[in-house]
């Protein structure tokens, strides 16, 4: 059998409640999956962890679990900070990686991250899954297709849960809704329209300026090709609408909302006044994630972003981090 064919063993580093309430459950369930290692910030979380899951080994720390002949890829769920270093580490021991998002806190780690994985041979994706929804597959496929003409403007929206920040989501630094659900509307503003950030103009609530984690954050860009771009995240709001607009020419395309629904509805209207409209399950994203890992350590190529495509989302969050800290318009560096 070849290493292509045979179960992906995983590690977890990093047992928090995404860990554990998906990908985890993600990869039980998955049969080309299993789930052998674990490590989390206290003895107490790992053995927590390995008890719940029936992980047979729980590692007391980093290098352990790298060097740990029976893992063959390691999931990072670690505080946003520690991806850098925990990256490096897991590449140089050989083992192919999902880490969480926001990749890396600057445009350099990024670039060093990346390099590691390339220079080790090791498969490295970011947990961008909500790429992997039925219903914004559909929208990349119809706006790809060229259905909607010139694309003239593209707006997205998402909410996170309330409640009061603990831990080291307390720290501005590293936290905030810029990096919990921010990134992942600069990752799928991309995705979806082909087109990457040009420059951005940004501001938070509160202004990230206090040295205060952001609980609402609204971004301006232009897009290559003229394409005006709006995203907005909120853990502020109790219902908001969680909605995809992209605007063409030819023909507008709006989704209903994508979040806290069982159901996603697709619609494009025509400038002739027609309707089509199209629906979809809601879809499992962290069970699709673990699977379209699996594919790529595979090497059948997957819709998540590899470390290239992650660095320009690095790119543009330090365009918008710098866009609120000097309040201007600032340009996307490569």
């Amino acid at each position: 059998m070849s290493e292509h064919d045979r179960t992906l063993r995983w590690g977890v580093v990093g047992p928090g409640w995404v860990a554990t309430d998906f990908v985890a459950p993600g990869i039980v369930k998955s049969p080309g999956s299993e789930l052998v290692a674990c490590l989390g910030s206290t003895p107490e979380k790992t053995r927590a962890f390995a008890g719940r899951f029936q992980v047979p080994h729980a590692h007391e720390n980093l290098a352990a679990l790298a060097a740990d002949p029976e893992v063959d890829a390691v999931y990072i769920a670690l505080p946003n900070a520690m991806h850098h270093a925990a990256v490096l580490e897991i590449a140089r021991a050989g083992k192919h990686i999902l880490c969480e998002k926001p990749y890396a806190m600057t445009a350099a780690q990024a670039r060093e991250m990346t390099e590691a994985c390339r220079t080790a041979g090791v498969v490295l994706r970011i947990a961008h899954q909500i790429r992997l929804d039925a219903a914004v597959a559909r929208t990349r496929e119809i706006v790809h297709s060229g259905r909607l003409g010139r694309l003239v403007a593209v707006s997205l929206e998402r909410a996170s849960g309330l409640g009061s920040r603990v831990s080291w989501r307390r720290d501005f630094e590293q936290s905030g809704v810029m990096y919990d659900v921010g990134v992942h509307l600069l990752d799928l503003i991309q995705y979806v329209t082909g087109r990457r950030f040009v420059e951005v103009a940004a501001f938070t609530h509160p202004d990230r300026r206090e040295h205060k984690p952001d609980d609402t954050m609204t971004v301006l860009g232009r897009l290559e090709g003229g394409c005006h771009a709006l995203a907005r995240a909120t853990r502020e709001a109790g219902s908001a609408e969680n909605n995809l607009i992209v605007e063409g020419s030819e023909a507008t395309l709006v989704t209903s909302p994508l979040r806290f629904a069982k159901e996603h509805v697709v619609t494009v209207r025509d400038a002739g006044g027609g309707i089509k409209e199209e629906r979809f399950p809601a879809s499992p994203a962290y069970d699709l994630q673990v699977r379209a890992f699996e594919d790529d350590v595979a090497g059948r190529r997957s819709p998540l972003p590899d470390g290239e495509d992650s660095q320009y989302v690095v790119a543009v969050t330090g365009a918008v981090l710098q866009s609120i800290e000097e309040r201007r318009i600032v340009a996307v560096q490569p």
